[in-house]
């Protein structure tokens, strides 16, 4: 064999061994086309999924009814015509066709016209037809200390929940840090202090923040703002009967 043909030989086996590669790197077809889901969602984290972290979809609610938009980013995203409509519930912007502050994460319809009604039903149409549904918008849940006791894991067919200054998260993905088992016993309990002194122990668990300097302040600031991006907000703690 001359050199030109074992160069040819060599040109069709790095084509070929690059397509298998190219096609091993693209996973199966059900890896490809799984759709996101969101499930039940708090208005409050329903805003976090508004453009600006790229790791996140865009999501938008109509009627409570969560849709994901980011294949039509170039409308929803960042500096976009309709970005004031990403991360909000904006079924009264839609029949008004507004993206006016006062309408937007509004769900009050009772005053609507005949005509605002009916483009509100064509935009429902219209979302149906063109964005996946991918969850459902729910009320903030109120929590006595007592009761969000019952979240801290001792369960496993339940959620895992704490609070951080009377805003309740779901950390149930991060079970293996706050479970019953994990390094951080916060799970069923306000932390704020503990958070802020950075401490385990049981006895800083509380909303207490007395006496707490600038810098203990600042670092609970900073857990507040991870919890916020990582972890969903599902409700707020209410005075408890002790």
């Amino acid at each position: 064999m001359d050199w030109y043909h074992a160069g040819l030989w060599v040109a069709v086996f790095l084509v070929a061994a690059t397509v298998i590669v190219s096609r091993s790197n693209q996973g199966s077809p059900e890896e490809a086309c799984t759709k996101f889901e969101v499930g039940d969602i708090s208005s409050h984290t329903l805003a976090q999924y508004c453009g600006y972290d790229f790791s996140k979809p865009i999501l938008v609610a109509v009627q409570g009814k969560v849709y994901d938009v980011t294949k039509a980013a170039d409308r929803f995203g960042p500096g976009k015509p309709l970005h004031a409509y990403a991360g909000r519930e904006v079924a009264r912007a839609l029949a008004k066709s507004s993206i006016d502050l006062a309408d937007l994460g509004s769900s009050e319809l009772h005053d609507l016209g005949a005509e605002e009604a009916s483009r509100l039903r064509e935009a429902v149409a219209q979302y149906d037809s063109q964005y996946d549904a991918v969850g459902q918008v729910v009320p903030l849940k109120q929590l006595t200390p007592e009761e969000l006791a019952g979240y801290a894991g001792q369960d496993p067919s339940k959620p895992l929940y704490l609070a951080i200054k009377g805003t309740i998260f779901d950390i149930s993905k991060g079970r293996q840090f706050y479970g019953p088992d994990g390094i951080y016993p916060f799970a069923g309990k306000e932390c704020a202090r503990a958070l802020a002194l950075m401490s385990t122990d049981e006895a800083d668990c509380c909303g207490n923040l007395e006496g707490l300097g600038f810098t203990e302040l600042d670092i609970l600031r900073d857990w507040e703002a991870k919890f916020n991006i990582k972890y969903p907000v599902i409700g707020t703690l209410v005075a408890g009967t002790k």
